[in-house]
């Protein structure tokens, strides 16, 4: 696939992040990671540069909240996946921000990877 994007994946259950990986590498992008906690994630970004982010919002050693205020710093693209409705749980400054459910619609997920680039992007 032409245009493929580098997508960071943070999802700490080893075998959601092996089934999103495969799907978006069979789509022809570039993974990052998977990394399992926010740390790794944001130590990551100055070297790999990702266009997008697919961020699990309930980690094992906590929330990807502080990785998502770093991404949209930094004007990187991203959203949330959850098994939860969460909106209202959502910090203020981070409302607003994409939810993709799981399980996630392999056709919407790689809708959201497709549309819109990094520049500018609110989220």
């Amino acid at each position: 696939m032409a245009g493929g994007k580098r997508i960071l994946i943070l999802e700490d259950e080893p075998l959601i992040a092996m089934d999103l990986e495969d799907l978006l590498i069979a789509n022809g992008h570039t993974v990052i990671g998977p990394y399992a906690t926010a740390d790794d994630a944001i130590n990551s970004l100055d070297r790999t540069q990702p266009e997008t982010a697919l961020l699990d919002v309930y980690l094992f050693n906590g929330l990807s909240f502080g990785v998502a205020r770093e991404l949209k710093q930094r004007g990187i693209r991203f959203a949330f996946m959850t098994g939860l409705v969460m909106t209202d749980l959502l910090p203020a400054d981070l409302r607003g921000s994409p939810i993709i459910l799981k399980p996630y619609n392999e056709k919407e997920l790689l809708a959201f990877v497709a549309a819109g680039t990094s520049e500018k992007s609110p989220c």
